[in-house]
């Protein structure tokens, strides 16, 4: 069976504090150290508390207006996934310090959830904070390199994370290789460009993090193109620019609405 597979990849590992290492953390520590201080200067370093609480932050919170974008965006992905009447196994990759691992596992008990990342100290927080959810686990890994079974989730999430991949189309090849027959990569919570976009936006991102003295995160900040992924065919679930959509933030402007897209990649049965 798949789940046999992918847990007994995870039983082979063995856990470090909550965390299942099935990748070598000491090729990836200057980089993680390097992502520690993006979080820390971008005020994204919660307690247990608040990430308990994920999405919600309170109304004084800096990034007040980014959670709630991410909430619409949740609110909208989980809706999906519980029509799915069926046991299901989802990737959550970049998963952070779990939340929303956590928020897709509460969905349905027939939801097992597996969260990923190559950051140890979010990783280890989500392990802490989350010990009482069964049908979360959460994973050190380089998912291109890590000893992952082929076809083992029904569903793989990318939620404000593909922006640290250097090249998106080896990244949705590579997870096409994870996903089950018919399975699902999802795409959201970040910006996709048209091409004659990209120099405009690397130079907004190239000031803003100089701004906060982190000028090495230029190399380490990707800005990928709708272009890149036409390949894959994916199907827009939500369009933020589309009229009814415009309307409704315009209408219901006291509930925000995600800016970025929502796409889904569906693999061939």
């Amino acid at each position: 069976m798949i789940t046999d597979d992918l847990e007994a990849a995870l039983a082979a590992a063995g856990r470090r504090d909550g965390v299942y290492y099935l990748s070598d953390p000491e090729p990836y520590a200057e980089k993680e150290a390097r992502y520690w201080r993006v979080r820390a200067r971008e005020f994204r370093l919660y307690s247990d508390d608040l990430v308990r609480q994920l999405p919600e932050v309170p109304a004084d919170h800096p990034l007040k207006k980014e959670w709630d974008a991410r909430a619409d965006s949740l609110s909208r992905l989980a809706d999906h996934v519980a029509r799915f009447w069926r046991d299901m196994r989802v990737l959550d990759l970049g998963c952070g310090n779990g939340w929303m691992a956590h928020q897709l596992a509460a969905i349905s008990t027939r939801i097992r959830v597996y969260g990923l990342d190559l950051n140890r100290r979010e990783l280890t927080q989500a392990a802490r904070v989350f010990i009482d959810k069964p049908r979360v686990k959460f994973i050190y890994a380089d998912v291109f390199r890590a000893p992952l079974p082929p076809c083992a989730f029904d569903v793989i999430v990318l939620a404000s994370v593909i922006q640290y991949f250097p090249d998106l189309p080896a990244l949705i090849r590579r997870l096409l290789e994870l996903a089950a027959p018919g399975g699902e990569i999802h795409v959201l919570d970040s910006p996709l460009y048209a091409e004659s976009e990209v120099s405009a936006a690397r130079a907004r991102s190239e000031a803003y993090y100089k701004s906060k003295s982190l000028a090495f995160m230029t190399a380490d900040y990707h800005h990928h193109t709708r272009a890149s992924l036409a390949p894959f065919k994916p199907e827009v679930l939500y369009d933020p620019g589309h009229l009814f959509n415009r309307l409704a933030q315009w209408w219901w402007a006291e509930q925000p609405r995600s800016p970025f897209p929502w796409l889904r990649i569906t693999k061939a049965g």
